[in-house]
């Protein structure tokens, strides 16, 4: 079977137009857990900013218990999400109700892989820092000419290495159980700089809402106290949930395109 190469800016701009256009069914199915998480995310962040006192780099236990729980609250929610959006984009199917709030076993085997994905690439990353610590210690400042060049052909192995990867996600979604990351990897060979093109853009558009996000949230922070920090955690909730939307979006795409054999 001949590879196929992945047209970098038709996958984006289908992306992006599959969002768009179906922005009011990705909110449909979001928005109940998007108003469970907001309750966690506001009396979470006033905790912390309560708590966070103290020298810089003493470890605040306060401050990371509540981060744990908000990560792996948002965790979860995005999983659920995530689950039925790659189902609606690419079996139409639709949930009502309270169903929105699946926590399934296809949502767990979902939030499990993401960590799998996760700890495999912090294996290939782990042996690279110990490295780059040995260089340190041996050459000083010196090392700098080595480390440098080095973390950035490390960082583009990575990048396109977690796409290839999670390609597997939307499999799980649909429940397709023999599909496992080594047909996820076969299916997408040949492939990692288109993938590392693609993430660039991604990274781009996040980068820009969150400085989007950001200013808006100092902003009313500074003019309104508590209040104006609870809304600016609110308008940063809402634009994560869009950047999720994108970035899952994307994985769709790249399943369809790869292994359903879709054109964009």
């Amino acid at each position: 079977e001949a590879m196929k190469s992945l047209p970098v800016a038709a996958a984006l701009s289908h992306a992006m137009r599959s969002t768009l256009d179906n922005l009011g069914f990705a909110f449909h199915l979001s928005w109940p857990w998007m108003l469970a998480l907001l309750p966690i995310e506001i009396t979470g962040n006033l905790y912390i900013w309560a708590n966070d006192v103290g020298p810089p780099a003493v470890p605040n236990p306060k401050v990371i218990a509540a981060t744990f729980i908000m990560g792996a609250a948002s965790m979860i929610a995005f999983s659920s999400i995530a689950v039925s959006w790659h189902r609606y984009i690419l079996r139409d199917e639709l949930l009502q109700g309270l169903q929105r709030l699946r926590l399934d076993a296809t949502v767990w085997r979902y939030t499990g892989n993401v960590l799998l994905i996760v700890l495999l690439l912090s294996l290939c990353i782990v042996p690279a820092v110990l490295a780059f610590g040995i260089v340190a210690a041996m050459f000083g400042n010196n090392a700098l000419v080595i480390i440098v060049p080095a973390s950035l052909v490390l960082l583009l192995a990575i990048i396109p290495s977690s796409y290839r990867l999670s390609v597997k996600l939307p499999a799980i979604a649909l429940e397709r159980t023999e599909y496992g990351l080594r047909n996820a990897w076969a299916d997408t060979r040949g492939n990692s700089w288109q993938l590392l093109g693609l993430a660039l853009f991604y990274f781009l558009l996040v980068l820009v809402a969150a400085l989007v996000a950001g200013g808006i949230g100092y902003g009313l922070g500074q003019l309104a106290g508590e209040i104006g920090q609870s809304v600016s955690i609110a308008i940063q909730l809402v634009v994560n949930w869009v950047v999720t939307i994108v970035g899952v979006t994307m994985l769709t795409s790249l399943y369809g395109f790869f292994v359903e054999g879709r054109e964009f």
